[in-house]
């Protein structure tokens, strides 16, 4: 559950991610909100706490939607209009499917565990990692039943965040690799 505002800044988010391949800025966000960078910061501190949201701390452009795009509100960027702070999700919305799921819970994970990995690791290596977790979630799911396309759509999901964590120094991504299912 978020409330409607909280909503509003996902679905613009994700809209503007989707529409130019990189998520917007704070002043980006403030300005299309008509607030202050300092009270977007504070909103995606709360839609953070909230497992709503992820970002990787220092590097710019990283926030990334973890809640599935179709229980977002519909409309293109979000409303400008302020409203109270009332819940969102219908009760007539659909569940995520077992690979959002999926997709979701092994993000969530690397979110955890890869800012824990030493930055020479991050910096070298840390697509390497997400390229494993993505491999091992795909055999996984097939022993767990999942149909095979299924499993691969996640494992391709997942290995599409290696590009987050294989960065220089300034936080730029390097190069992008992607492990797909034989």
């Amino acid at each position: 559950m978020f409330t409607v505002r909280q909503g509003e800044y996902l679905s613009f988010i994700h809209s503007y991610t989707t529409k130019y391949g990189v998520s917007p800025s704070f002043e980006d966000i403030a300005r299309h909100f008509g607030t202050a960078p300092p009270n977007v910061n504070g909103m995606i501190k709360t839609l953070e706490r909230r497992g709503l949201l992820s970002r990787i701390p220092g590097a710019a452009r990283t926030l990334r939607v973890l809640v599935p795009a179709d229980v977002l509100p519909g409309s293109d960027f979000g409303s400008r209009a302020r409203r109270a702070s009332t819940p969102v999700v219908a009760a007539g919305a659909r569940s995520p499917s077992a690979a959002d799921a999926a997709v979701t819970a092994t993000l969530a994970v690397l979110e955890v565990v890869m800012p824990r990995l030493p930055s020479a690791t991050r910096r070298s290596s840390g697509a390497k990692v997400v390229i494993e977790v993505a491999r091992a979630v795909y055999e996984s799911l097939g022993r767990l039943g999942m149909e095979e396309s299924r499993a691969a759509e996640v494992s391709r999901r997942v290995s599409a965040e290696g590009a987050r964590w294989e960065r220089d120094g300034r936080g730029t991504v390097v190069r992008r690799r992607e492990w797909m299912p034989r």
